[in-house]
């Protein structure tokens, strides 16, 4: 297969599962929290009134950034036992933090996953929130450890091929 080839399938390859990390991966903002929100939400896709059973309540923080004041909508719901596995089960307590920081119109780091597609009003799921204390240094431990054991895996494996070809 000639280099061409090689570089279009790691393309192709590569894409999709750059795409599913940035998706599941967490990722951390430094915002100010205006205003929480609590929605019933259909999980069919219809009106609340219309169904049998009942819809599910589904928080929403509301913040903007502190230097450029963009808005920020984030979704803020269990994961539970399900993809992708944050095994997240305080909504309601992280909501409380989140409530208490807009009180105050205070400063908060969230850690979020996803992606806020308007499209398809898709907002990014929060796994955390604190008050953000300036003195804090953001450090992406998880996705530094996460990357390194990949690149040594795909190091190990690119010397494996390589030695079995050239014996």
């Amino acid at each position: 297969m000639s280099l061409r080839a090689y570089i279009v399938v790691l393309c192709l390859v590569a894409l999709p599962c750059v795409l599913f990390f940035d998706y599941v991966l967490p990722r951390h903002d430094v915002v100010r929290i205006v205003n929480t929100e609590v929605k019933r939400v259909d999980p069919r896709g219809g009106s609340v009134g219309d169904q049998r059973e009942p819809g599910a309540d589904v928080y929403y923080i509301y913040a903007e950034d502190i230097e450029t004041k963009k808005p920020h909508v984030y979704r803020n719901e269990d994961t539970g036992w399900g993809f992708p596995f944050y095994f997240k089960f305080n909504s309601a307590d992280v909501q409380a933090v989140a409530s208490s920081i807009a009180s105050e119109k205070g400063v908060a780091l969230i850690t979020k996953y996803g992606w806020r597609l308007t499209v398809f009003s898709m907002f990014p799921n929060v796994t955390s929130v604190r008050r953000w204390d300036p003195a804090d240094a953001v450090i992406p431990w998880f996705n530094i450890v996460f990357f390194s054991l990949i690149g040594s895996a795909a190091l190990y494996v690119a010397i494996r091929i390589r030695r079995r070809r050239s014996a």
